[in-house]
């Protein structure tokens, strides 16, 4: 099952907890992104850029295929996992047809 806009929102709140971040704003300085975005991504009103995905997982300290379940873009039980590729820095996903 894919996770809800408040499993993410409690999801993102949760972690930021436990890694001592106080805000979004100090979250997006870590993320390299705004904390708009990164509202606006947990509550499901905006997908994340591809480039901006890496970022994100690592200020939350957290693998990204990880960041897309917790973003309910994947669905654990049901999709196959992408195939994350890394070149340099660029990153790219292939789901598996």
């Amino acid at each position: 099952m894919r996770a809800t806009p408040e499993q993410s929102q409690a999801w993102l709140y949760a972690r930021m907890d436990e890694l001592g971040i106080g805000s979004l704003a100090e979250l997006a300085e870590r993320c390299g992104s705004d904390k708009g975005n990164i509202s606006r991504i947990f509550r499901h009103l905006q997908q994340p850029r591809v480039d901006a995905l890496e970022g994100l997982a690592s200020g939350l300290d957290v693998g990204v295929y990880e960041l897309l379940v917790r973003i309910g873009a994947v669905d654990p039980e049901a999709d196959t996992p992408p195939v994350v590729r890394r070149a340099g820095s660029t990153v790219t996903f292939t789901w598996p047809s």
